[in-house]
């Protein structure tokens, strides 16, 4: 396992996260459900006029699946010049506002790489994830999650042999912390507070927990991911207590045989109960945080989604008996 990342923390930790302004106490968590009107197939999105015209009705039929917020993947920033201004993310706000609707956002992560060691890449993907928390700032996001790395740095690390690993991922910890601090220096101090790190397959824990405290950011805890990495969800909850800003949440089967954060993953994304997801546990560990939400629901649209929804509800109800 590679130590701790050698550039220096900064002096103090990230604060906890608060709740939500504004939010009464409930037995549930603020869900939040992805939207599908943004997107014409899997790599462009749709015309903005028309995802507005859509967002609407979407919202309401999200609001009666038992949403508090909307899901926005910000890869829409990176690959529509369009969507790399505020504009349709400004009248994308009004409309969840009349709904009654939150937001949260996914920060572009098949694109860019923070964890880049080409020099170019790296400052291309930094300057592509502050346009998409600029442009998104009008959202006013309970949460901004953002990937360590992309799919092909994840790719490289769990090829790379293990006695070459720990080298291969002080080397790019330590871009990630530097580009974690720039991102939170070059946005609006309100668009930083949202800014949150998630865990990603191949990144052992201990490494990722350095990460984020190094660089002053607080935790998405992707679920899943930690499953698949071979890692225990319930007891990360736990032991991140208030550094939790937001939760990504679908099911998912650790790795094959012995260990864990880099020499392989299992399977994630799957609907919740067809994988080794412990969620009453989960839900009574987050309970004991005081964690509120967002959760949000990695899972394609349908009946797993809206199974999860009452799964969620139920675990979530029965930890705060």
């Amino acid at each position: 396992m590679a130590e701790p990342p050698s550039t220096p923390p900064e002096p103090a930790p990230p604060a906890p996260v608060p709740p939500a302004a504004g939010r009464p106490r409930s037995p549930h968590p603020l869900l939040a459900l992805p939207c599908r009107s943004l997107w014409r197939s899997r790599h462009r999105p749709e015309d903005p006029d028309r995802f507005l015209a859509a967002l609407r009705d979407e919202a309401r039929r999200l609001r009666r699946q038992g949403a508090g917020a909307v899901e926005f993947h910000a890869d829409a920033c990176v690959l529509d010049a369009r969507y790399a201004a505020s504009g349709p993310w400004r009248e994308a706000g009004a409309v969840l506002a009349a709904e009654g609707l939150a937001a949260t956002v996914h920060l572009p992560y098949v694109w860019p790489d923070l964890t880049a060691l080409d020099q170019p890449v790296w400052e291309g993907s930094i300057a592509s994830i502050v346009t998409a928390l600029r442009a998104t700032s009008p959202l006013a996001p309970l949460l901004a999650a953002v990937h360590p790395a992309n799919y092909a740095t994840q790719a490289l690390v769990l090829a790379t042999p293990a006695d070459q690993r720990p080298g291969l991922l002080d080397e790019l910890a330590n871009r990630l912390v530097a580009a974690l601090r720039r991102l939170q220096a070059e946005v609006p101090p309100a668009t930083a507070t949202a800014l949150a790190l998630e865990n990603l397959e191949g990144m052992p824990w201990a490494l990722f927990d350095a990460v984020a405290r190094a660089a002053g950011v607080a935790v998405c805890l992707d679920v899943g991911h930690a499953v698949s990495n071979g890692d225990d969800p319930v007891q990360l909850a736990r032991t991140l207590g208030g550094r939790i800003r937001g939760l990504h949440l679908h099911d998912a089967v650790p790795p094959a045989g012995q260990g864990t954060g880099g020499a392989a993953a299992g399977r994630a994304h799957l609907p919740l109960g067809q994988g080794s997801l412990r969620l009453p546990e989960l839900a009574a560990a987050l309970a004991e945080t005081g964690f509120a939400g967002p959760v949000v629901l990695e899972l394609e649209a349908g009946d797993a989604l809206e199974a999860a929804v009452e799964k969620v509800r139920a675990a979530w109800s029965t930890a705060h008996r």
